[in-house]
């Protein structure tokens, strides 16, 4: 039996009962560069190494794809599928997702002398998620850093009144920088509320995704990362 102690899981054997053996590799990308052999979605933050039962060969698969099958991951030779499994494999991306982010911050703050980027860092500490200002600090430095991470990754707190607000007072390039990785509902509520961006503003970011040059909408869930 192959564990691993990291994510609290452990691999069993077997072909019969489940599709997949999780191997206990995870791994997280900050620049949403992963493809999955199922799906081929080759914009992912997570992927999760398997091998399959029937011909014992490697794959790696994203949360959506694994969550669809039954996987062998329970310590004591449980079989997950279902709710069980897709809250598991939910649990597995959030953690591997934040100590990526934690990642970046603490590269940057090794490598980049901008005085507001500590207040930055705290606060996702604290949080696990950055308010409107501080992700539009964070955004502009990873822009003007040349750096090639995906502001994607990083949960912005955006569905209380007061964070709304909140994007409300900003500048206009802070709201440029925030507004190509809004999902299409969070960018409609904004606008509604007379937040958006000013018009040509909007018509130069529209489409563009902040490093691939592309919009991909953000998945709304409670992590609000591409899975």
């Amino acid at each position: 039996m192959n564990s691993s102690s990291e994510h609290g899981l452990a691999c069993v054997g077997g072909i019969a009962a489940y599709q997949w053996i999780f191997t206990g590799d995870v791994k997280g990308s900050a620049t949403l560069n992963q493809r999955c052999s199922i799906c081929d979605r080759d914009d992912l933050s997570v992927m999760f190494q398997v091998r399959t039962a029937a011909s014992d060969a490697i794959s790696e698969i994203c949360e959506t794809c694994l969550g669809k099958g039954a996987v062998a991951l329970q310590p004591g030779g449980s079989i997950l599928r279902g709710h069980e499994l897709r809250h598991q494999l939910g649990q597995m991306c959030m953690r591997v997702m934040l100590r990526t982010c934690k990642d970046v911050l603490r590269e940057l703050l090794a490598n980049t002398n901008d005085s507001k980027l500590p207040e930055v860092a705290v606060y996702f500490d604290r949080n696990a998620q950055l308010s409107p200002r501080h992700a539009a600090t964070l955004f502009l430095i990873l822009s003007n850093a040349g750096s090639n991470v995906d502001a994607r990754i990083f949960q912005v707190q955006l569905r209380k009144t007061e964070h709304q607000q909140e994007f409300g007072r900003l500048l206009q390039p802070e709201k440029l920088a925030l507004w190509p990785v809004l999902s299409p509902a969070i960018r409609t509520r904004l606008a509604t509320l007379g937040f958006a961006p000013t018009p040509d503003v909007v018509q130069r970011s529209r489409g563009i995704n902040s490093n691939s040059g592309r919009h991909v909408a953000v998945d709304q869930r409670s992590y609000d990362l591409r899975m």
